[in-house]
């Protein structure tokens, strides 16, 4: 069982950005992530996250995720490399199949179907493996490479991060990944209740007893917390619960939410480690200083 993990994802919308990034090492975090998206206000990953790197000791950088529709494997293999080495090790490369359409379509790319995306991230992340062991060709299905330019051959790459909440990627994310994110099922192409509800207790656990089954080898086990509650919150509660279709006293059991005290919220974490292998857990910016508590009495542990 791995120790407890916390990840702070950010898009850089809490204030000046190094500052920042020293706050949440001053705090335990283990990991300040950043996603990736075009049609949204964020700062740049790769960017944003070697600059942090930069201005913290021990804070680990992260993406959460990459879009592998955005750029050739190729490409995140060789940034990845040189952030891997540039920061002592405390890069993670997340990276999934994608899954809104907007973030390519204002481009005026093309928006493939999931099948086909799923297809393309299997044979990515074959390729980005090849890249850091040294291969510098690659005639694939959907990808090709000639003459593999030097300095993306490492001999520590990166931890790999693999998101996702289909059945298909997840069995992906366990033969290739380090750490498997267990995220909702977003075939709509947008955040809703459509995706929420393929993130309830029952279905969370299923899915990462099946990613246990399918590795050979450990895996971390990753999840995003989209909400932190008080437990006196009566109204809150109530519409969580309408947006994952369960009743109000089922939200406590929710893996992507957290209801009460900082020891509550500890307790509860414990026993979705047990009961699942959950142990590293990513939350949004806002509930930063909410979450601060929980992370210096689990962090390590």
């Amino acid at each position: 069982m791995h120790p407890f993990r916390f990840g702070l994802t950010s898009t850089g919308a809490s204030g000046p950005w190094l500052p920042f990034a020293r706050r949440v090492e001053s705090l335990g975090f283990s990991t300040l992530q950043v996603p990736q998206h075009f049609s949204m206000a964020s700062v740049p990953p790769v960017v944003a996250l070697a600059m942090a790197a930069g201005a913290t000791e021990s804070l680990r950088v992260g993406t959460l995720v990459l879009d592998n529709e955005a750029a050739h494997p190729a490409v995140v293999a060789r940034d990845a490399a040189w952030l891997a080495r540039e920061t002592g090790g405390r890069f993670e490369l997340g990276i999934g199949a994608g899954w809104l359409a907007a973030d390519h379509t204002m481009l005026g790319g093309t928006w493939r179907d999931a099948a086909e995306r799923v297809d393309r991230l299997a044979e990515a992340l074959e390729l980005i493996r090849a890249c850091w062991a040294g291969s510098a060709s690659h005639d694939g299905t959907h990808y090709t490479l000639s003459d593999l330019p030097s300095g993306t051959a490492t001999d520590g790459p990166p931890p790999v991060l693999v998101g996702g909440g289909g059945a298909r990627v997840l069995a992906l994310a366990a033969r290739h990944a380090d750490i498997v994110g267990i995220a909702p099922i977003m075939r709509t192409g947008r955040i809703g209740r459509a995706a929420a509800r393929t993130t309830t207790r029952d279905l969370v656990a299923e899915k990462a007893a099946r990613v246990r089954a399918t590795a050979d080898r450990p895996v971390e086990l990753q999840v995003t917390v989209t909400a932190v509650i008080d437990g006196d919150d009566t109204a809150r509660l109530e519409r969580t619960a309408a947006t994952f279709d369960v009743s109000p006293d089922r939200v406590r059991g929710l893996p992507s939410v957290l209801v009460g005290s900082t020891a509550e919220i500890a307790d509860t974490l414990r026993a979705r480690r047990e009961e699942t292998g959950i142990s590293y857990i990513s939350v949004n910016e806002g509930v930063l200083e909410r979450i601060a508590p929980v992370v210096a009495a689990l962090a390590g542990t």
